[in-house]
């Protein structure tokens, strides 16, 4: 039997098919069909919605199947890094940073210097919300003179994830919406292959596992140091250029 294209499925019982293309798979299959990038109209007024100050944070951790400090787990994700960059209603942009490579316990120092950028109002951005919600409630449960603090973050959390699935494909995502796949679509200059030393998720808790070892040199310890600020601080500013590529729709 011919079948037309798209997506279907057959029927119970009988012979035919019924097509159950949803409007995710047809804006896919368009912006494949036509090589044009999709940027749904309704992006910008999402935007809008959204509070200053903007906060953009990405954190990283690293794992140990022995833990090394007392009251954590195995393979607990210790944060041992953030990048926030954070816009005014006008338009301008600081950038704040923390990174421990001391090799001692990172999380308290990580905690406080996070309320300290994050203030009490303002959208938090990040992408894909579940890894950064989840350290928040760890820290808080972790430090319980400041999981009032802590929690208070959480309602002010905007996962981009969904919102970039839902008004935005380009062709070269391959399918994807990664902020990996996606930021080289909006900002080239961004792309995480023109990194050195670390360039993916995978790199950042190797690069803590060498720059706090005692062998470690000084030197290579600087040279992880700057990586590791180049790669947290471009997953911040990739934030920055997708929720003002929505902005301008």
């Amino acid at each position: 039997m011919l079948v037309p294209d798209g997506v279907y499925r057959r029927t119970a019982g009988t012979p035919e098919f019924v097509r159950i293309v949803k409007p995710l798979h047809r804006r896919v299959h368009a912006a494949s069909i036509s090589q044009q990038p999709f940027m749904g109209p309704e992006a910008a007024a999402a935007m809008r919605r959204l509070a200053y100050p903007r906060y953009y944070l990405d954190f990283e951790t690293v794992d140990f199947a022995v833990p090394k400090w007392i009251g954590t787990r195995p393979y607990q994700q210790i944060p041992f890094q953030w990048s926030c960059h954070v816009e005014q209603r006008g338009g301008s942009i600081a950038h704040h940073m923390f990174l421990d490579l001391t090799g001692a316990p990172p999380m308290r120092a990580f905690a406080e210097s996070l309320l300290a950028v994050l203030g009490d109002s303002g959208a938090i951005f990040v992408y894909n919300m579940a890894f950064e919600k989840t350290r928040i409630l760890e820290l808080a449960a972790m430090f319980p003179d400041l999981a009032a603090s802590l929690d208070a973050l959480i309602p002010r959390i905007v996962d981009l994830l969904p919102i970039a699935r839902e008004y935005y494909y380009h062709p070269a995502m391959k399918g994807s919406w990664s902020i990996k796949k996606v930021l080289p679509t909006i900002a080239p200059e961004l792309d995480y292959a023109k990194l050195d030393g670390v360039a993916s998720s995978g790199d950042a808790p190797l690069a803590y596992l060498e720059a706090t070892h005692p062998e470690t040199t000084e030197a290579r310890r600087a040279e992880l140091d700057a990586a590791l600020r180049r790669y947290c601080a471009n997953d911040t500013l990739a934030m920055v250029e997708l929720v003002r590529t929505f902005s301008d729709t």
